[in-house]
């Protein structure tokens, strides 16, 4: 019986201190002998057994780092106010979207788009740079002057949404990439020497995934040439993000997975 296995309700039984016989001296010489053996024989190995080696990544590690950012397939690149042709070739490769091709018909594709993120990160809604992607119907309201958000307005943004999302986000984060160098430049004419422009689209996808989850459609009351929000909370927003509101829950799903993962696949943190 070992140690730990003694009854806790008695003592161990008492046996007066005496020199053991003859034969139980050898046994316990014996045994330590045996014991001295067997530690120095495991102290050896220890010394000549090879450091195992580091075991590979497996598959779920490699994906938790996430996947690798790509890297760029042109070493030039045209001038940033020419570069419209060769940026409207790239994008059309990837969608042919009619929302999207409006978009890619207006000039100054690159400044444009770069004035757009900015504006977004810093809560202004980009309604210059953007203006082609204007809805052409107005927001309606169920109420006379104060409402909820009739739920059919929300489809009025299923165009520029689907010519978003029409690019496969994989291969955004490349075409990103290869012509990162003339978003760099526009963005540090805009006021940010020496900056890239990754910290603006980061700063922009937070601003937006800043915006309230909303259990119902908001209630917005008629004013004079636009709606504004009841809740005083919703009307503290910034205008970028009142805007994200009034594209509707499902548009604003799909726009969010959407940027997130282009984030994603350029590792970037957001």
């Amino acid at each position: 019986m070992m140690f730990e296995e003694q009854p806790l309700d008695r003592p161990p039984e008492y046996r007066p201190p005496g020199r053991a016989s003859s034969p139980t001296r050898w046994i316990i010489l014996g045994a330590g002998a045996v014991l001295v053996a067997a530690l120095l024989t495991l102290w050896w190995m220890s010394r000549t057994r090879p450091t195992p080696a580091t075991p590979a990544p497996t598959t779920a590690t490699e994906s938790a780092l996430g996947p690798p950012r790509p890297k760029s397939q042109f070493e030039t690149l045209p001038a940033l106010d020419e570069s419209d042709t060769f940026l409207r070739d790239l994008v059309t490769t990837l969608s042919q979207h009619p929302v999207l091709a409006r978009l890619l018909a207006t000039k100054g594709l690159v400044r444009g788009a770069t004035l757009a993120v900015v504006q977004i990160g810093d809560g202004k809604t980009p309604s210059s740079p953007l203006a082609v992607l204007r809805p052409g119907t107005r927001l309606q309201i169920l109420g006379p002057d104060t409402g909820r958000i009739d739920p059919a307005s929300y489809a009025r943004w299923d165009g520029p949404t689907s010519a978003l999302t029409s690019v496969d986000p994989i291969h955004a984060a490349q075409l990103y990439v290869n012509v990162k160098p003339l978003f760099d430049q526009a963005y540090q004419d805009l006021g940010n020497p020496n900056a890239e422009f990754e910290a603006a689209i980061v700063r922009a996808i937070r601003t937006l995934d800043d915006t309230p989850q909303l259990r119902a459609d908001p209630t917005l009351t008629r004013r004079t040439s636009y709606f504004e929000h009841e809740d005083p909370a919703l009307r503290s927003l910034l205008p970028v993000q009142k805007q994200l509101l009034l594209v509707g829950p499902d548009n604003r799903r799909r726009i969010m997975q959407w940027l997130k993962q282009v984030a994603t696949n350029l590792n970037l943190k957001i």
